[in-house]
């Protein structure tokens, strides 16, 4: 049994009179008398045993038990506001689904198709976060994930969003200046950027093609992928990047593929969310949508 609460009223009263450290100002944000805010104080007084502001001449001054309980409530009043939200949001057809995503997915992927979400289901409540490291859902608040990899979390069920290709690229400005490998081994001497998240790319690529690594690969590291692709554009060395998550910079042209797009087996783009979460109607909301523009591009 949870122990006996204060109302959310007198709360809600306090939090004001903290912030105004006046009674009379705190009614009239509240539309209330001076005498219902002061019997809410009170009852607070009652409730807790603690005095939570001295009456001076000169307007209130507050305890340090009224410091600590405006310290602790401020984030369950947020916490409180979220929910209210989220509970409309469900009454009028739509939900709330929290959702963590890779960093560079989600600036260069998802957030440029957020306005067709919100256009189509503008009832859902979309709360994203990036994670760039594995992440847990269990304690972490999260409803769902869109993850680069394999969709080995225990206890959840997953979607294919899109497998991954990698292309080689740079800038029309960085051809002009430096000219066109020829082939993929005369890579070895041009500036080549790298990215933290995957170290290995380009020992792998080199691999791949049946070339040694050369030795002490120059050009600078990035901790994102767009921090690389920004890099590429900037003309600062060749890039290997996932051709998903440049397809415009390719189509103007800003970028220059400089070798046949590659397809890159080691993981894929994926949806991912517990099972015990699976019928929440934001969570169905927002999967069909998101299959629906990865199987679009």
């Amino acid at each position: 049994m949870r122990p006996h609460f204060p109302s959310l009223a007198a709360l809600a009263a306090f939090e004001i009179v903290y912030r105004r450290l006046s009674i009379s100002e705190a009614a009239h944000e509240l539309s209330l008398t001076q005498s219902a805010v002061s019997k809410q104080i009170k009852a607070l007084e009652l409730f807790f045993g603690h005095d939570l502001f001295e009456r001076r001449a000169r307007g209130l001054v507050a305890t340090p038990a009224a410091d600590l309980l405006a310290a602790r409530l401020a984030p369950c009043l947020d916490q409180m506001e979220g929910l209210v939200r989220e509970m409309h949001a469900v009454r009028q057809g739509g939900g709330v689904l929290k959702l963590a995503v890779v960093p560079t997915f989600a600036t260069r992927w998802l957030m440029p198709r957020l306005r067709h979400l919100a256009q189509h289901h503008p009832n859902l409540v979309l709360n994203l976060s990036t994670q760039l490291d594995r992440f847990e859902f269990a304690g972490s608040g999260l409803d769902a994930g869109i993850i680069f990899g394999t969709p080995d979390w225990p206890n959840c069920d997953y979607s294919l969003i899109a497998t991954e290709n990698q292309v080689v690229v740079c800038s029309p400005d960085f051809l002009q200046r430096f000219g066109r490998p020829a082939k993929r081994k005369d890579l070895s001497g041009f500036p080549l950027l790298h990215s933290a998240s995957r170290p290995n790319a380009w020992s792998r690529w080199f691999e791949a093609h049946g070339q040694p690594e050369p030795a002490g690969i120059s050009g600078p590291r990035f901790d994102l992928f767009s921090m690389v692709a920004e890099a590429a554009l900037a003309g600062l060395g060749i890039a290997l990047l996932p051709e998903i998550l440049i397809r415009e910079e390719l189509k103007q042209r800003a970028l220059v593929a400089l070798f046949p797009v590659e397809t890159y087996s080691e993981g894929a783009y994926y949806f991912i969310y517990p099972k015990h979460k699976a019928h929440m109607s934001g969570l169905q909301t927002f999967q069909t949508w998101l299959l629906a523009q990865a199987a679009s591009q």
